[in-house]
């Protein structure tokens, strides 16, 4: 909460580019409104993992996977669209991470992959509007499994990965 509070009035000073007392003031004022609103509508949240950090070589190859998933369904879509065969669909799959924060990034990063969109996660259901060839069984799977399977290790206590 601090971290916070303190993160925000430097903000302000470095935005205002102002030392004036009333400036000054007003900042405090705002920064800790803000933390203390955000105290209550956020209570359960903590600060980002600390296993994020104890583990940065996971972080990579999350980041590796994501490249490379990134590229090839851009070269399928590309190809798609290029040869009229594109078809969408809304496919529901399970997703086993449950961490709120992995969830975000899971879904955040089928949304950034080319021919994918999340549309809702609700339960343990993600559903994502896909992009395919017409009359395929598609690959929709593997987009999100390989995700998915560099996320669980760090955002899952217990789990056994590859490293």
């Amino acid at each position: 909460m601090v971290l916070s509070f303190l993160v925000l009035v430097l903000l302000w000073i470095v935005f205002t580019r102002s030392t004036d007392p009333y400036v000054l003031l007003i900042g405090v004022v705002a920064a800790g409104g803000v933390t203390v609103v955000k105290r209550h509508l956020f209570p359960s949240l903590n600060p980002l993992s600390f296993s994020l950090l104890y583990r940065p070589h996971r972080l990579i190859v999350f980041f590796a996977t994501l490249l490379v998933r990134f590229v090839l369904s851009t070269m399928h879509t590309c190809r798609l669209i290029l040869l009229g065969r594109q078809e969408g669909r809304i496919v529901a799959l399970p997703i086993r991470i449950n961490n709120p924060f992995g969830q975000f990034i899971l879904l955040n990063s089928i949304t950034l992959t080319p021919s994918t969109i999340s549309l809702l996660l609700e339960g343990d259901l993600l559903y994502i509007h896909w992009l395919r060839a017409k009359g395929s069984a598609g690959d929709w799977r593997t987009i999100k499994e390989s995700l998915e399977r560099t996320l669980l290790p760090i955002f899952e206590r217990g789990v056994d990965a590859p490293r």
